[in-house]
């Protein structure tokens, strides 16, 4: 057994990944320390998100949490705060995340008063220009990302082939006239304009665009239904003018939304890709929505049978119902994007129960969903593991052959995404 889990982990150690989902910034950017993805530049920005969350959670205070990603604290001071909540995190998958990226890209073991000098030292000799390849390709050994950036709807990227972009539809569908969905030289009077702006951005970034993201589930479920403009025209005026509209007519109008941008995407031939699932951020996560995405998900793919649907994140905690939607509907895809980073167990045992319940060519195994590209290291090591582990629990409890399990990799990994995305 033990020899199995050996040529298995040597397999998916040594096999590229395609990172299907981060948030990153370009490397100029960053490098530029871009306001507000980057609040700080030390190695407590390797905590600012995922990590982040999980403080709150504990219990940090907000001036704590405030100082710990503060540009004006020292960073050699920055342990002071966290070292009362470091052994509450460091085995959550976020803690693992932290351990194994400053383990692989510093050479240290384990953070301690002792080496925050010798952490901020060396976050600072790899911080610099060509550290996104070093760490992306040669490091964490991933052939490209695709990004759905945090900065605008679409843009291209100064790394087109490193850095692959999504075109990000969820503001169009709130009607979100903020500079990161509408030009400010874009002027909206009416809903045939706003029609207009996304026809824009499509014929503008189509081309380039690995698909479409929709994060919507973090504001209301996924019941989109099919609405025509004429029913919604007069509810788009009064909501650009900033006048009160019900939550039957804002549904009304995103319903309609929804379905022109889905439209639009499946007429360029691009996968639209969807937040399903637990939610980042703290304090906020309506559960009940939650569970409904599986079904709330079906009734999309039935409503859309040409569409390529990808859901993301397992719709953790429910991923057993998505089983069950993968293997009914042939539009519906999986993206385990995140997943390894909330629970890898959980993805784990997913990942293993799919393998055996749907056809493995509907699954994206990697993505970490991050902004700090140094954190792409941890992620990638923690999937890496969790795959090596599910295929040898396969093999040992013969469900499946070495050679099955072999043959499964390299699909797994990246050829899935190949062949839907084109790249």
């Amino acid at each position: 057994m033990e020899k199995i889990r050996e040529v298995i982990e040597k397999k998916v150690f040594e096999t590229p990944f395609i990172d299907t989902h981060e948030h990153l910034i370009d490397e100029c950017e960053r490098l530029d320390c871009l306001e507000p993805i980057i609040p700080c530049d030390d190695w407590a920005l390797l905590l600012n998100l995922y990590f982040g969350f999980d403080l709150i959670s504990a219990g940090i205070s907000k001036e704590q949490i405030d100082r710990l990603f503060s540009r004006q604290v020292n960073p050699i001071d920055k342990w002071g705060i966290l070292k009362e909540y470091w052994p509450y995190l460091k085995n959550t998958a976020s803690g693992i995340v932290f351990k194994n990226t400053i383990k692989r890209l510093y050479g240290i073991e384990e953070i301690s008063e002792d080496n925050i000098i010798e952490l901020q030292s060396r976050y600072e000799q790899s911080r610099k220009k060509g550290f996104y390849k070093c760490i992306i390709q040669d490091i964490a050994n991933i052939k490209h990302c695709h990004v759905h950036s945090p900065v605008v709807a679409c843009k291209k990227s100064e790394s087109p082939n490193l850095l692959y972009q999504d075109i990000v539809l969820t503001g169009f569908i709130q009607v979100a006239v903020k500079p990161y969905s509408v030009p400010e030289s874009v002027k909206i009077n009416s809903l045939e304009d706003w029609h207009s702006l996304i026809d824009w951005w499509f014929s503008e970034y189509c081309q380039i665009a690995m698909g479409v993201k929709i994060g919507n589930a973090y504001f209301r479920r996924l019941d989109f239904e099919r609405v025509e403009a004429d029913e919604v025209e007069e509810i788009f005026m009064r909501k650009i003018g900033l006048q009160i509209i019900s939550p039957d007519d804002e549904k009304k109008l995103q319903d309609h939304l929804f379905w022109y941008c889905v439209d639009k995407a499946t007429e360029h031939g691009l996968p639209v890709k969807m937040h399903t699932g637990q939610w980042a951020m703290n304090n906020v996560m309506n559960m009940h929505w939650v569970k409904d995405n599986p079904s709330d998900c079906a009734s999309l793919c039935r409503q859309a049978p040409n569409t390529k649907f990808v859901f993301f994140h397992l719709c953790y905690p429910h991923y057993e119902e998505m089983l069950s939607l993968a293997k009914s509907y042939s539009n519906a895809y999986i993206d385990m994007c995140w997943s390894w980073s909330i629970n890898p167990l959980a993805a784990k045992d997913f990942l293993k129960k799919f393998i055996l319940t749907v056809p493995n060519n509907k699954i994206f195994t990697f993505g970490g969903d991050d902004k700090i590209v140094e954190n792409i290291i941890g992620h990638a090591l923690i999937a890496r593991k969790g795959i090596a582990l599910a295929l040898s629990e396969l093999v040992n409890e013969n469900w499946i052959t070495l050679s099955d399990a072999l043959d499964l990799v390299d699909n797994l990994m990246y050829r899935n995404a190949e062949k839907l995305f084109g790249k």
